[in-house]
């Protein structure tokens, strides 16, 4: 439950002249009260108001509170059905239609989208549609806006078959698509908001299971914790969201959150009976830096500390747990904060690994620029991004969408300066 930090205001059994009712004494004069008398206690009356003591003014008058307090980490945000959850669409008036963003965007826009199937993870459907119903708001264009709708309306079904790892990859960027289209009723609307309640096919058994949340800190969990919180906020979901951020929380590697996750390697864990997905602040063994490093995703290379072995699975994480961080954060919760900043510690642990191995494909600049760009965004740090961004696997367009004048980092309807 939110905090209220709004000042209460208290009832005084004063007068508003600050004094007691004097008590009514007997006169042996008897006394004509007149009108002009009226008028005369009146005014001493307003008079005693506004010249009254300042202990009994603090008392009677509620207090201006210049700048509300942000809420603790744990507190759910409050989200208006208003806001969007990826761009809004003022937010998107303010974007230049020129430059190689735009270009780059438009003509995926323009052009074949592909087939949808969402059953297929490395399907690019789900971004190209993203470009088209992004340009489409832009332009006013109907044709675009057509276009990215029967884009959308066509992925509706082929799920069917899918494991959960499929929808966390394809379905967050037809759920932006749809907010950026106003989407908010009949059968894409359905469908959407249907994932958040439905079963499919578990990532490594058979077994029928509704989506989880971030039950691990693997690459399959974050990306489907992105899809979850993106649909929470299109949906107006405020609890789901708030179960949600406690996930997120936890995979972070704030173990204040409530959350259990499990874990593929204890070696890869700063503590291992209570395991998170990117290791604390500091966290070192045997002399070597665990600070940043998404333990399940990093024992994919092995379990050598010291010296890990090349895996892609960390950057397939952060596919996932970057565009949750800025759902998260434009619905007012802390994400990019939270755990001593654990989004930029766990780029900053990537890149540590290849400035001491030598090894490039630890961070090369392209792999997962749209991510990479947005944490740039968020935190002003300067990692290698190769531009356009253009689509990525779960999202994509995030130079045109969050460049600076754009499209909100935190607190949605606000500004990053």
């Amino acid at each position: 439950m939110e905090e209220d930090y709004r000042q209460t205001e208290t009832e005084s059994s004063l007068e508003p002249s600050g004094r007691r009712e004097p008590r009514r004494t007997r006169h042996r004069r008897r006394f004509r009260f007149t009108r002009k008398h009226a008028l005369l206690v009146a005014a001493a009356g307003v008079a005693g108001y506004f010249l009254r003591t300042d202990s009994i003014a603090r008392e009677a008058a509620p207090v201006e509170v210049a700048e509300r307090p942000p809420p603790p980490p744990s507190s759910p945000a409050t989200h208006s059905s208003r806001e969007r959850l990826w761009i809004a669409p003022d937010e998107l008036k303010s974007l230049s239609m020129s430059g190689s963003a735009w270009e780059a965007m438009l003509a995926v826009a323009e052009g074949d989208l592909g087939q949808a199937d969402v059953a297929d993870q490395d399907s690019t459907h789900d971004t190209n549609t993203l470009a088209c119903a992004l340009a489409a708001a832009r332009t006013g264009s109907a044709e675009l806006h057509g276009k990215a709708m029967d884009a959308i309306t066509s992925a509706i079904g082929t799920e069917e078959g899918a494991r959960w790892l499929a929808i966390g990859r394809n379905l967050g960027s037809y759920v932006i698509a749809a907010d950026v289209l106003g989407v908010r009723s009949g059968p894409i609307y359905e469908w959407l908001a249907g994932f958040l309640t439905r079963t499919l096919t578990a990532n490594n058994t058979d077994e029928q299971v509704v989506a989880d949340n971030w039950s691990s800190g693997s690459n399959a969990s974050a990306q489907m914790g992105f899809v979850t919180a993106a649909l929470c906020v299109y949906t107006n979901e405020s609890t789901r969201l708030a179960s949600s951020w406690e996930g997120y929380r936890r995979y972070c590697g704030d173990r204040t959150s409530p959350v259990v996750e499990v874990s593929n390697s204890d070696v890869w864990q700063l503590v291992p009976s209570d395991p998170v997905g990117i290791q604390d602040k500091g966290a070192a063994k045997t002399g070597c830096r665990l600070d940043g490093a998404i333990g399940n995703d990093m024992s994919r290379g092995g379990d050598d500390v010291c010296s890990p072995t090349w895996t892609q699975y960390p950057w397939v994480g952060l596919e996932g747990a970057v565009p949750a961080a800025l759902v998260f954060a434009r619905a007012g919760y802390p994400a990019w904060e939270v755990a001593d900043a654990a989004i930029r510690r766990a780029l900053d642990y990537l890149w540590f690994l290849r400035q001491t191995t030598g090894n490039s494909d630890w961070f090369d600049g392209t792999r997962s620029n749209e991510c990479v760009y947005l944490v740039n965004q968020a935190y002003g740090t300067t990692f290698p991004c190769s531009r356009p961004v253009a689509g990525g696997r779960t999202i994509g367009f995030s130079d045109w969408t969050h460049a600076p004048g754009g499209a909100a980092l935190r607190g949605a309807g606000g500004r990053r300066s």
